[in-house]
């Protein structure tokens, strides 16, 4: 599974329906010069805790700047890895 494409998926999820997103192509791009806002970052985050079952006290003080960064978060702290795109976002739902 494509790590962006995961991504990609839950910033879907994280953003309001109303607002404009425009899907990350770079693992390297940080996320203050995309449309991804604090409140989204937050979200995303929270989301992507949940779908690799990282702990709440382990995340609360992460701030990650790039996908890149959040990926590296993942790899160290994950204790489950999704099935699939479709699997991961139903765990968020």
């Amino acid at each position: 599974m494509n790590f962006l494409d995961l991504l990609n998926a839950v910033a879907r999820v994280a953003k309001p329906a109303h607002t404009s997103f425009t899907s990350l192509t770079s693992m390297d791009v940080k996320f203050v010069d995309t449309d991804i806002d604090s409140l989204d970052g937050l979200m995303i985050l929270m989301y992507m805790c949940m779908i690799y079952d990282i702990s709440d006290s382990v995340a609360k003080e992460f701030h990650p700047a790039s996908p890149q960064e959040l990926y590296d978060f993942i790899e160290k702290y994950k204790t489950r890895d999704p099935e699939s795109i479709e699997a991961a976002l139903e765990m968020i739902k």
